[in-house]
């Protein structure tokens, strides 16, 4: 399991994905940060909360399941479609192929998101660790869909294609599920991060999202062992 995560860990984090990733996360958080709807933002808070900060969560719950997916929608299917999925197999259990999946994954997202927050600290001279945790569970839930996704179909092509649909598509349902009341999409806002993501208790939030990656990595983990390598 822990091979896995760390071959999986470093491949990502050797290419030039790593620097793009915060490139792309801090130019527009630092940008969003900027813009006069944060100052409004900003007086819901008691306290002050970090303008780089709210840049953060904006950016990474509009685009973070598109960035997930876009690195990382094979991380299944191409084991499976090059068969290297059968060396994989007979080494160790599926479930922990899955768990060292995520857990690679998880830590390189956790270096991306922790670089910068680092680099705001700069700037703003805070460190919101809980505002850090929170955007950290948000991304394993999208992580988990991946995997989800990426063994649901596993072809590198058909994952990226599903995946690229289902990054832009389920931002969007779970946003209108929050602010419709019409039942037949109100209900679906409870199988999403962003209904959560209102809810004022940090602690709350983040057992909530590691509840819904639990699920979908056991979902992923039974659809594994089911499918013929």
């Amino acid at each position: 399991m822990w091979t896995i995560c760390m071959n999986e860990f470093k491949q990502l984090l050797k290419s030039t994905k790593f620097i793009l990733i915060i490139a792309i996360i801090f130019i527009l958080s630092t940008f969003v940060s900027s813009l006069p709807f944060v100052a409004t933002y900003q007086n819901h808070y008691q306290q002050a909360k970090d303008p780089f900060s709210i840049g953060n969560e904006l950016v990474i719950s509009l685009f973070g399941f598109f960035l997930i997916f876009l690195l990382s929608h094979d991380i299944l299917s191409r084991e499976i479609h090059v068969k290297t999925i059968r060396f994989l197999v007979s080494k160790t259990t599926r479930l922990n192929i899955v768990i060292g999946k995520y857990l690679g994954l998880m830590l390189f997202w956790l270096s991306c998101i922790m670089t910068t927050y680092v680099l705001n600290m700069v700037m703003s001279h805070r460190f919101p660790f809980s505002d850090a945790l929170k955007i950290l569970t948000f991304i394993s839930v999208g992580i988990s869909f991946t995997l989800f996704l990426s063994i649901l179909f596993p072809t590198p092509q058909r994952s990226m294609f599903v995946g690229m649909i289902f990054s832009f598509l389920f931002p969007i349902f779970s946003l209108i599920s929050v602010i419709s009341s019409e039942w037949f999409i109100h209900w679906f806002q409870f199988m999403t991060p962003y209904y959560y993501a209102r809810w004022s208790e940090p602690l709350t939030y983040v057992l909530i999202n590691t509840a819904l990656t639990t699920v979908l990595l056991i979902g992923t983990a039974l659809l594994f062992h089911r499918r013929d390598v």
